[in-house]
C-alpha cells in the first residue's frame, strides 16, 4: 500500500516488517484505494481541473489586455462595457482555479501575485493609492510590475483601477488606463507561465500523475492525493472564514460590507459560487474523489458530501443581492448563518469522513488559527 511507504522509511528491519504486516491485515487497510485508482484521481483532477483552469486564466487575461488596448485608445460606453465584462470573465477564471494552492502557483511570491486579498492591514491599498495619486510612471515600464509589490499588479489592483473611479479612464491613453493595461499584461505573463510550468515536457503535470513511481515533488500517489484533498478542505475554510464570516461579523452591528471580496465590482457572492463549483468538480469529475470513494464501497460519504455542496450552491443561488448588501440586511442574517453552518458541516465531512475513508490527511492551511 502506498501510504505505508512513508512509515517504512522511518522503521527498520523486523520492526518495519511487523508494523507493515499488521496494517496490511487490518480491515481499514484492506479498504484503501488501489494505487491505480488513486493515480486515476490525480490524472483526472490535473487534466480536467488544473491545466484547463490555468489555460482559461491565460486566455481571459490576454483577452482583457486586447479589450483594454481598444478602450484606452478611444474610450466610449460600448468599449467600457466590454472592459467590465472581460474583467468579470478573468475573475471568473481565477476564482475557478483558486482552489489549487500547490505547485508552480506558489513560486515567485505565491498566489498573492494573482490576488492579494484579504489586505487586512490596508498595506496594498496605501501603495496603490500612492501610485495613482502620483501617477508613478515606473509601473508602466515593461515587466516592471514583476519587480514591485504584488499589491500593485494583482487582480485586486485591477479591480480598484477599473471600478473605484471609472471616470478617470475615460480620457484617451490616460495614466489610469495605461496602468490597467500594464496589470492585464502582467497577469497574462504570469498565467501563461503557469500553463507552461505544468504542461512542458517533464513539467509539474508529470510530477503529479507519475507520483506512484515517486517523483521530485511527491513520495507516492497518496501524498499527491492528500495535497488535492488539502486544497479542497482549505477552499472551504477560505470561503467560510474569510469570504463570509469575516464581513458578517459576530452580530449585524459588526457587519463590514467592505470586507467582502471584490465589493467594488459587486461580485463577492459570485466568487463564492465559483469556489463551490470547483469543490463540486473535485468530487464529481470522472475518477474524482466521489468515484474514488465509491471504488472502496464508501458511497454514503460520496453522496453526503456531494449533496451538501449542492445544497450550499442552491442557497447561494437564492440570494438576489450582492454580498456586500446582504451582510447588513437583518432579514437575511439567519440565511447567511445557515450557510455558514452548512459550510462547517461540509468541512467536517471532508476533513473527517472523506479523509478517513481514503486514508489521506487533509493537513493544515493558511486559514488555520484565524
Amino acid at each position: 500500500m502506498p501510504f505505508l511507504k512513508a512509515f517504512s522509511r522511518t522503521l527498520g528491519g523486523t520492526s518495519a516488517a511487523l508494523f507493515v504486516g499488521s496494517l496490511l491485515l487490518s480491515p481499514a487497510a484492506a479498504d484503501m484505494p488501489t494505487p491505480e485508482r488513486t493515480t486515476g484521481l490525480l490524472t483526472a483532477l490535473t487534466d480536467e481541473v488544473v491545466v484547463p483552469g490555468y489555460e482559461s486564466l491565460a486566455v481571459e487575461s490576454g483577452a482583457l489586455t486586447a479589450v483594454l488596448d481598444t478602450y484606452c485608445a478611444a474610450p466610449d460606453t460600448n468599449s467600457r462595457a466590454d472592459v467590465e465584462n472581460q474583467f468579470h470573465r478573468l475573475m471568473d477564471a481565477w476564482q475557478r482555479i483558486q482552489i489549487i494552492q500547490f505547485g508552480p502557483v506558489h513560486e515567485d511570491k505565491g498566489t498573492a501575485r494573482f490576488q492579494f486579498w484579504p489586505d487586512k492591514r490596508g498595506t496594498g491599498q496605501r501603495q496603490l493609492r500612492n501610485v495613482l495619486n502620483n501617477q508613478d510612471q515606473s509601473v508602466l515600464e515593461p515587466d516592471a510590475l514583476a519587480q514591485k509589490s504584488v499589491a500593485l499588479g494583482d487582480l485586486q489592483a485591477l479591480e480598484y483601477v477599473l471600478f473605484s473611479a471609472p471616470e478617470t479612464l475615460s480620457t484617451p491613453n490616460s495614466f489610469v488606463c495605461r496602468y490597467a493595461q500594464a496589470i492585464a499584461r502582467h497577469q497574462t505573463t504570469q498565467a501563461t507561465q503557469l500553463v507552461r510550468l505544468w504542461t512542458d515536457n517533464g513539467g509539474y503535470r508529470t510530477q503529479v500523475v507519475n507520483a506512484a513511481n515517486g517523483t521530485d515533488a511527491f513520495f507516492d500517489e497518496a501524498e499527491a492525493a492528500g495535497r488535492f484533498l488539502n486544497n479542497l478542505a482549505a477552499t472551504i475554510d477560505v470561503v467560510r472564514l474569510q469570504k463570509l464570516d469575516r464581513p458578517m461579523g459576530l452580530t449585524l452591528a459588526d457587519a463590514r460590507p467592505k470586507r467582502t471580496e471584490n465589493w467594488r465590482s459587486r461580485r463577492s457572492l459570485r466568487n463564492i459560487q465559483l469556489n463551490m463549483e470547483s469543490i463540486r468538480l473535485f468530487l464529481t469529475a470522472d475518477d474524482g474523489f466521489g468515484d474514488l470513494l465509491r471504488s472502496i464501497g464508501k458511497e454514503t460519504t460520496a453522496l453526503q458530501t456531494e449533496a451538501t455542496v449542492n445544497e450550499i450552491l442552491s442557497d447561494i443561488a437564492s440570494f438576489d443581492q450582492p454580498l456586500s448588501d446582504l451582510v447588513e440586511d437583518a432579514e437575511v442574517r439567519s440565511d447567511l448563518e445557515s450557510l455558514l453552518s452548512k459550510l462547517r458541516s461540509l468541512q467536517s465531512l471532508v476533513r473527517k469522513n472523506l479523509a478517513q475513508d481514503l486514508g489521506l490527511v487533509a493537513g493544515f492551511n493558511a486559514t488555520d488559527g484565524d
